[in-house]
């Protein structure tokens, strides 16, 4: 029963996402509300657990305290599945069943970031970490990442990670990473919800 209930919701997810991507592709700003980022992670884990990071280790490190975050609750969605989904065939590459993931969230108010164009960016200190212990990111691919049509998957069309930059940054946030042999981490800096903005 949870299974199918869980195949329900996501479906009329998409179909939610689908009714809105004429208005997203003219760069219009997502219609945010008060959400919980552990509901929109626990909600990632569950598509991910019964799919693509099935055969590997999830964790979860989550700083209970966090405010809640200030978006579109189906966009964040599908921004941390398709980096736990690139995580996940990250970590299968490893081949020895020692695979894993692991989310964490965490309240960073000092942190100062720049987007693309370099400006600083603030009011982004609620932070979520996707790390995978794969082979890390080729270097040829680090400097174009989140640019479309980048991948190493030999059938993949590369926009998974070029849709969540673009999400990101209609949601006032920012995405960077760092990798290396044996360890990547996503890192997203989100929005906090107005003060008095119920969740």
């Amino acid at each position: 029963q949870p299974l199918a209930q869980l195949i329900v919701d996501e479906t009329e997810r998409i179909r939610r996402l689908v009714d809105r991507m004429e208005a997203f592709s003219d760069d219009a700003p997502p219609e945010r509300e008060a959400v919980n980022i552990h509901s929109v992670l626990d909600r990632v884990r569950a598509l991910v657990a019964n799919g693509v990071a099935e055969d590997l280790a999830l964790k979860e490190r989550y700083d209970p305290s966090l405010p809640p975050t200030w978006g579109d609750e189906d966009l964040l969605i599908q921004i941390f599945l398709n980096l736990v989904k690139t995580a996940a065939e990250a970590a299968h590459l490893r081949g020895d069943g020692a695979g894993e993931i692991t989310i964490s969230t965490a309240w960073r108010p000092g942190v100062r970031v720049r987007d693309a164009e370099g400006q600083v960016l603030k009011g982004a200190p609620l932070e979520v970490r996707v790390q995978d212990n794969g082979p890390g990111v080729p270097p040829i691919m680090r400097d174009h990442l989140f640019q479309p049509f980048v991948t190493s998957k030999s059938h993949g069309a590369g926009l998974g990670l070029a849709l969540v930059a673009k999400l990101v940054a209609s949601h006032g946030g920012v995405i960077d990473f760092e990798s290396e042999p044996g360890r990547t981490v996503f890192r997203v800096l989100l929005p906090v919800a107005p003060s008095g903005t119920p969740a």
